[in-house]
């Protein structure tokens, strides 16, 4: 009992390790370009198909 134990804490402290480090680690890129601006969509050769 006390190996399963073990490893049960073991899991859960490497699951909460990888997710504190993705959290640190995550670096949100800046957007590009005009947010604002609205571009029309291309029109379809062929809307029937």
């Amino acid at each position: 009992m006390f190996r399963s134990t073990l490893l049960k804490a073991l899991v859960g402290i490497a699951i909460i390790a990888g997710a504190i480090l993705v959290i640190l680690k995550d670096d949100p890129a800046v957007p590009t370009g005009d947010i604002n601006r609205i571009q029309p969509l291309p029109e379809q050769s062929n809307p029937d198909r």
